[in-house]
């Protein structure tokens, strides 16, 4: 089997075919596809039988399970791949044609290849729509430093990447938190010895009311910020990744404030999550100099003089709050 095709299934009746479809064009002899029905209380389970049922001449394989909740979904895909890659496709999103079947023939070419990330639409059929492309680009060495200067970090989805599947032989999606794709992807990185950026091909993640991206709860932001927080505090001593840890904090910074303007905010639990980050924080003349640009510069400015937790309640009062 060359490739396993993970789809979480959770109550997106109104979604699944338009997925499964743009999935099934692609499909191949070796190509496994894996439909884990996450407890859906819709006619989401159903759909998934009938459509196995259906196309008897794919490898289709429907697992259904108690409610468990993406990451656990996720997990159960990977521990039933059979594939020498993954990938993932969530089932409200859905991708071009010929997407897969020409990366998956790139990485027949290049065997070395541990992980292909390929165009995705983020917030498709929005007004905040907005590609994020790459220029074909393979990288041999430096792999999880060469990922930080490229600020991968900032679309560490899972679902517009092939992997290996034994990149995921050590690691499993964390259970419970929002944002997994950010805590995980770190350690996905540093399994990888090669990775290829592609340009062909497009994933078309789908904003939906209600979906995560759309609403500003202050624990969806909290994990958010604590996941790269974290990526931070890994990175900052390492010399040759200084200016790029600089960035990371300002980008830690900017999500640090919009969990104040949260409506939801837990005002105790903020400040000290602030003063945690407050132990943390990089040289103020360093962060102000490595400032990707003016606007950014003089926004940071007032920081030596006020210090983080001033500097972060004064910038949430003068700021729009974050409806959930």
């Amino acid at each position: 089997m060359k490739l396993s095709i993970i789809v979480p299934v959770y109550n997106v009746e109104k979604h699944l075919v338009r997925c499964l479809e743009s999935i099934a064009v692609q499909m191949r002899d070796d190509y496994e596809l894996l439909l884990i029905d996450d407890g859906s209380t819709d006619a989401s389970g159903e759909m998934c039988d009938t459509f196995a049922h259906g196309h008897p001449e794919l490898n289709v394989v429907v697992i259904h399970q108690p409610n468990g909740g993406l990451s656990a979904a996720r997990n159960a895909g990977i521990d039933k791949a059979r594939g020498e890659y993954l990938t993932f496709v969530d089932s409200d999103d859905y991708i071009d044609a010929h997407t897969l079947v020409h990366n998956m023939e790139f990485l027949a070419a290049h065997p070395e290849v541990d992980m292909l990330e390929y165009p995705i639409e983020v917030h498709a059929g929005s007004p905040e729509a907005h590609m994020l492309t790459f220029s074909d680009a393979t990288q041999h060495t430096d792999i999880f430093a060469d990922w930080v200067l490229r600020e991968g970090y900032k679309h560490c989805y899972a679902c517009n990447k092939i992997f290996r599947t034994s990149a995921w032989s050590k690691l499993r999606f964390p259970i419970g938190e929002y944002f997994e794709d950010v805590a995980i992807m770190p350690s996905v990185i540093r399994e990888c010895c090669c990775v290829h950026y592609s340009g062909h091909g497009c994933y078309r993640y789908v904003m939906h009311q209600g979906s995560i991206t759309t609403s500003h709860r202050y624990c969806k932001l909290k994990a958010l910020f604590e996941g790269n927080h974290r990526l931070y505090r890994e990175v900052k001593d390492i010399t040759s990744l200084h200016d790029e840890a600089l960035r990371l904090w300002v980008y830690c910074l900017n999500q640090l404030i919009d969990m104040g303007r949260c409506t939801d905010v837990d005002k105790k639990d903020y400040a000290h999550v602030v003063g945690e980050a407050d132990k943390w924080h990089p040289s103020y003349k360093a962060l102000i100099k490595a400032a990707p640009d003016m606007m950014t510069g003089i926004k940071l400015l007032p920081l030596p003089v006020l210090g983080l937790r001033t500097y972060c309640r004064i910038y949430v009062a003068l700021t729009k709050s974050l409806r959930s």
